[in-house]
């Protein structure tokens, strides 16, 4: 029976599980047969290929303050009636994935004052700490599960100790997380996505606050302390830009790194000749990562948003339109990756965009890196017989960012 691939792809970006399930196969027909097209479904303009993609992640003219199309899409009533003091509302705008330059250029030189390399590599031994620690529980469970018992806990655990919040608000933190996912990756699903996000916003409104006031009495060494010192030419950080920026690190850094991690295992165990060799060879962590980051990409899509009328990829494209651009297949285009279906740990000049280009390349991309690197070598050598124990994996019903809802294996 033929199929309609172009149809294929708008299902699977609707979250149909049967497509989700072929979803590299679909992307092999689209990508041959439509560099950039218009979808009705999504009413948005989808970007197929490496070139095209790199080309509008590096496009000044090209919009990320998407906060707008998505209000848009309410039903006005709704509209009409939201609180203009709700948070999100005043802060959606302040996070820098939303901003274009000079604001977004300013948001960044400020957190990357706080957000440094030198305080990203200082979580090394925790995360070593904590992997032992999980391992050792995980190996006390009869159904061990490494999304539920390492994947999801161990990313959370680092960003609060890195940020400065205590453990015992980790079930929040994840709740929280969850709904920024969300929000940020289901354009689809915007009604109940948009309130439940302005729920959490006004939640951990009322959490940080405290923290922040703590952190200005008494300065620590951790993130938010970082956040508020930081300074440029006296500016700062206003106080919706450190919650909104804070949130985002949670949002997406847990999600990101926990897809990573999941997205990881299960291609290791789905290739055991690459499992062996980065057993064997743990040196191989850094490439094994990129290659994971490149063959199963947690982020899928990022969005662009057109303030006028401009050409782009060979397209005239009218003002105020969205753009889906899709970085999972654009890391699968066999113009610039050789046998782009093969998983191979060892690959070089690994060019893919998993955490995007450009001014807007992705914050938590270290961190995310760091925790792949230190802890999938720990899983192997702990566990050298682990495996799966069913075939069948559930992802993740959130277009945007790709993982398995569970990972069920046996340790031995």
């Amino acid at each position: 029976m033929s199929i309609n691939y172009i149809d294929a792809l708008e299902r699977l970006l609707l979250l149909d599980e049967e497509m989700m399930n072929r979803r590299y196969e679909i992307f092999r027909h689209v990508q041959g047969e439509r560099r950039v097209f218009y979808s009705e479904k999504l009413q948005r303009w989808i970007f197929t290929q490496y070139s095209d993609v790199r080309e509008a992640l590096r496009d000044a003219r090209l919009s990320s303050e998407q906060l707008p199309s998505v209000l848009k899409q309410l039903p006005a009533e709704i509209r009409d009636t939201l609180d203009t003091d709700n948070p999100l509302l005043r802060q959606a705008n302040k996070i820098m994935m939303s901003r274009d330059d000079p604001d977004h250029a300013r948001l960044r030189l400020l957190v990357n004052k706080a957000f440094t390399p030198r305080m990203i590599e200082h979580q090394r031994p925790l995360i070593t700490r904590l992997t032992h620690d999980l391992l050792d529980q995980m190996g006390q469970q009869e159904q061990p599960d490494f999304i539920r018992d390492l994947a999801i806990p161990l990313p959370i655990m680092v960003i609060a100790a890195l940020i400065g919040i205590p453990y015992e608000s980790l079930g929040q933190i994840k709740q929280w997380s969850d709904a920024g996912a969300d929000f940020l990756g289901k354009p689809t699903d915007t009604l109940e996505v948009f309130f439940r996000m302005a729920g959490a916003a006004m939640e951990f409104n009322a959490f940080i606050h405290p923290h922040l006031e703590e952190r200005r009495r008494q300065p620590k060494d951790d993130l938010l302390s970082a956040f508020i010192a930081a300074e440029s030419q006296g500016d700062k950080l206003t106080e919706d830009e450190l919650i909104a920026n804070i949130y985002l690190l949670l949002a997406a850094g847990n999600e990101t790194t926990t897809n990573l991690l999941g997205n990881g295992l299960y291609a290791l165990l789905k290739h055991p000749d690459q499992l062996e060799l980065l057993r064997q060879r743990p040196a191989l962590a850094d490439t094994a990562v990129e290659e994971i980051l490149r063959y199963e990409s947690p982020s899928q899509i990022t969005g662009r948003h057109t303030k006028r009328e401009l050409e782009i990829a060979g397209q005239q494209i009218g003002a105020d339109q969205s753009i889906m651009l899709l970085l999972g297949m654009a890391n699968r285009d066999p113009q610039v990756f050789t046998d782009p279906d093969r998983f191979d740990i060892t690959r070089k000049d690994n060019k893919h965009i998993a955490f995007g280009l450009g001014p807007h390349y992705c914050l938590g991309a270290p961190l995310a890196r760091l925790e792949a690197q230190v802890i999938l070598p720990m899983v192997l050598e702990r566990f050298p017989a682990i495996h799966l124990t069913d075939s069948q994996i559930h992802w993740r019903k959130n277009p945007t960012f790709l993982g398995p809802e569970n990972l069920p294996v046996a340790l031995s």
